[in-house]
């Protein structure tokens, strides 16, 4: 009898969806809103969760200070940010692939879940994917190791038959945490020395399917 395929389990920002410049065009805003400056390059905000970034960004500040950061971001991600994205060129075309190939496909983003769902709507991605998985403001934890462990306990999959696909540490992290394998999304914002410590990385979507057979012998 032949083995069950895995779970693949996918990330959104960075891995699906190039969202970083609504993100970048929000932070931007909700920085100047609050006249923080940020010194250095605001990539680094694309993938972790926002309550991360804004410990980052306000060391010294209250917790309402950061809840209103907080607040002013998803405030223009909600009304503008959110549309300003695109699909990797030949996430679709994998996605069809794995999921006619009877992979079954998940969602695990550090994006809150509404907005996960709203985008995956847009792009008419929803109905490809068994389930999805985003943050919530009424959760206790906001870490990816935290949501990826509800993922595999409320969708009963075992830690070694599901792989994690994303392109950050975050990815990285959660997926090891867990017991999962985990394939680096190298067409994503994660820097060369993030991707190594995965199980193995595609620089391509095309090389996914062909990455998954291999490491899965």
């Amino acid at each position: 009898m032949s083995k069950p395929l895995p779970a693949l389990i996918f990330d959104l920002d960075g891995t699906i969806l190039d969202s970083k410049p609504g993100i970048l065009s929000c932070l931007r805003e909700a920085l100047d809103t609050h006249g923080v400056d940020a010194p250095g390059p605001l990539d680094r905000f694309v993938g972790p969760p926002v309550e991360e970034w804004a410990i980052e960004l306000l060391p010294h500040g209250s917790e309402d200070a950061r809840a209103a950061l907080v607040r002013d971001y998803r405030s223009c991600y909600d009304r503008e940010g959110w549309k300003d994205g695109s699909v990797y060129e030949g996430i679709r075309e994998l996605l069809d692939q794995l999921r006619s190939a009877g992979f079954p496909l998940y969602v695990c983003t550090s994006k809150q879940h509404r907005f996960a769902v709203r985008i995956l709507d847009a792009f008419e991605l929803t109905g490809l994917f068994v389930a999805i998985y985003g943050d919530r403001a009424e959760y206790a934890s906001h870490n990816k190791v935290d949501l990826l462990a509800m993922l595999l306990r409320e969708c009963k999959i075992g830690a070694d038959a599901a792989w994690m696909i994303g392109d950050r540490i975050f990815d990285i992290d959660a997926a090891r945490a867990n017991g999962v394998r985990c394939l680096a999304a190298g067409w994503g914002y994660g820097p060369a020395e993030e991707l190594a410590l995965a199980d193995t990385v595609a620089a391509t979507p095309a090389e996914v399917p062909d990455l998954l057979a291999r490491c899965s012998l």
